[in-house]
């Protein structure tokens, strides 16, 4: 009947970002399926950090100071995604993604590496586990697809405007770039607003039109739930550490979802450790408890 009083999470503080955005200038590298984008900073073990839809490197870009005190950090953009151009007839879905993280470790002369892998990029890092296993040290999975947890309603929107061709319209008339702004990207966090600074970046394609536009088409509409259907087993056949990382406020992607990941690594002790009063992109919120979270995982490694 009582109950307390309860602080609305929006009037909850972000964390201060460790590297602010745009502090970081991409470089970018030519690789056999493109020519890729990425951020790269820090010093010691090489640690990926993988995007998802509709975000690109920029994402990861708060947690890096604190992360490149530990880590040498290698956050691309996807194919298709931020500023990565495909080459023609690149395979754009979970197994071309990985073709192009081994490829760029390739480039950068690193056997092996630490991932984290978000959103639709942990698709990609399952397909990574089941093809290239031998590449990766230990994963962290968050807040990411996984079994048939998806497709989420606006990226089920963005495909049916996507394979229609009626993409490059809404585009062009800021239709698509209204809905993100006002209605999805809103829900992705919990503590105040989403920073307009990575908005920014997220639309670039849509705003730029053109070759940008196309490459990002093809990437959302390359996607597809098959890559996750095979979860269990993926996650049941790797044997080295493994670590779910979840925000509790996740409104697209609930907590019990981590919950299932993690307990589907057998063969490894996989535990799962919530981000508390986070959402889905928990990377604008809890920069410093995120990266944390992240450091101490790899270093007992």
């Amino acid at each position: 009947m009582f109950t307390a009083y309860q602080k609305p999470l929006k009037n909850f503080e972000p964390e201060a970002s460790t590297t602010p955005w745009g502090t970081l200038h991409r470089q970018f590298v030519d690789l056999p399926c493109g020519r890729v984008s990425y951020l790269r900073h820090g010093r010691g073990a090489p640690l990926l950090l993988v995007h998802g839809i509709p975000t690109s490197c920029r994402l990861w870009e708060p947690l890096l100071g604190a992360l490149g005190e530990h880590f040498d950090c290698i956050v691309p953009d996807l194919l298709g995604m931020g500023r990565t151009t495909p080459q023609h007839g690149a395979d754009l879905a979970s197994p071309g993604q990985v073709t192009m993280l081994t490829q760029l470790l390739d480039a950068f002369e690193i056997p092996s590496a630490r991932a984290v892998f978000h959103d639709q990029g942990g698709a990609h890092g399952l397909q990574f586990l089941n093809l290239h296993p031998e590449r990766l040290d230990a994963v962290l999975f968050t807040d990411c697809v996984c079994f048939d947890n998806w497709l989420v309603p606006a990226v089920a929107a963005m495909m049916k405007l996507g394979r229609a061709g009626l993409m490059p319209f809404f585009a062009r008339t800021r239709a698509l770039q209204t809905l993100l702004a006002h209605y999805s990207l809103p829900r992705t966090v919990t503590r105040g607003s989403f920073p307009i600074a990575l908005q920014e970046d997220l639309f670039y394609a849509l705003n730029q039109g053109g070759e940008a536009l196309q490459h990002w088409t093809a990437y959302v509409t390359a996607q597809s739930p098959r890559w996750t259907q095979d979860t269990a087993q993926i996650a049941a056949r790797w044997r080295k550490p493994a670590h779910v990382l979840w925000a509790a406020h996740d409104l697209y992607l609930p907590p019990s979802w981590g919950v299932q990941l993690a307990q589907a690594f057998t063969a490894t002790q996989c535990e799962l450790e919530l981000l508390p009063f986070a959402g889905h992109f928990w990377q604008a919120e809890v920069p410093l408890s995120g990266a944390a979270a992240i450091t101490r995982f790899f270093q007992k490694q």
